[in-house]
């Protein structure tokens, strides 16, 4: 096939899903929706959380841990989403570094809450992660160290989300670094499971997990196979 025919056959990408850098739109266009859906989701969560005789902020550990690892998916979909539609996928979009700022924010309010869950002091946290000068290896503790290392991952990428650190570090340095989303992800999947999220598949938590982990591969395998194709058309017309 000539790449005259190859071109002619070749469909005009049109932009990324979002807007792009005007600030007034993210923030009336994605931030705004995001704000509202993620509160929305979390009463929801909340009203459906299993009450133990009153309210306790450790309560709100699993809704809000629910609502990060929603949005974390979603920053996963937003790439196989643009091929998908035929959209232009370039290494940066807006839309996903907003909902990734949405994903931080609820990650960090999920492990303030959650060490709400014991007392003893302003140091009482250290009891998640050793016991008598040992590091915690069962079920409880493998569950902190995976959340802890999701956590530092998550606020990493918070920091380099901004368009002064993609002109610092390149494009291609800094895509190598969002790409620890994956790890993020399977670090929160694995920090869920620890904490017994399948014990109870009835729990409309363990249903927002499995279907959660279940979109996000599938999203992920079409959206390589998406985008070996484009690849394999563009290499065709070139």
């Amino acid at each position: 096939m000539s790449a005259k025919t190859a071109s002619s056959r070749a469909e005009p990408l049109r932009g990324a899903l979002g807007t792009r850098r005007d600030i007034r739109r993210r923030l009336l266009l994605h931030h705004l929706p995001l704000a509202i859906g993620t509160s929305a989701g979390l009463a929801v969560l909340i009203a459906i959380s299993p009450s133990r005789g009153g309210f306790a902020l450790s309560q709100l550990a699993s809704p809000t841990g629910d609502v990060a690892l929603v949005l974390l998916a979603i920053t996963l979909l937003v790439g196989p989403a643009n091929l998908l539609l035929r959209r232009r996928n370039p290494i940066n979009t807006y839309l996903r570094r907003d909902v990734g700022t949405w994903t931080a924010i609820y990650s960090v309010v999920h492990v303030i809450v959650g060490f709400q869950g014991h007392g003893g002091g302003p140091f009482a946290f250290v009891d998640y992660f050793f016991v008598d000068g040992r590091p915690l290896i069962d079920s409880f503790g493998l569950g902190n160290w995976t959340g802890l290392a999701a956590t530092v991952i998550v606020v990493a990428l918070l920091v380099i989300s901004t368009d002064r650190s993609l002109r610092e570090l390149k494009a291609k340095r800094w895509k190598d670094l969002q790409r620890l989303n994956y790890t993020l992800f399977a670090l929160v999947v694995a920090h869920a499971v620890f904490y017994g999220a399948l014990t109870q598949m009835v729990s409309p938590f363990a249903l927002i997990l499995v279907v959660t982990v279940i979109v996000v591969l599938l999203g992920q395998a079409v959206g390589i196979w998406l985008w070996r194709r484009r690849r394999a058309r563009t290499a065709d017309v070139t």
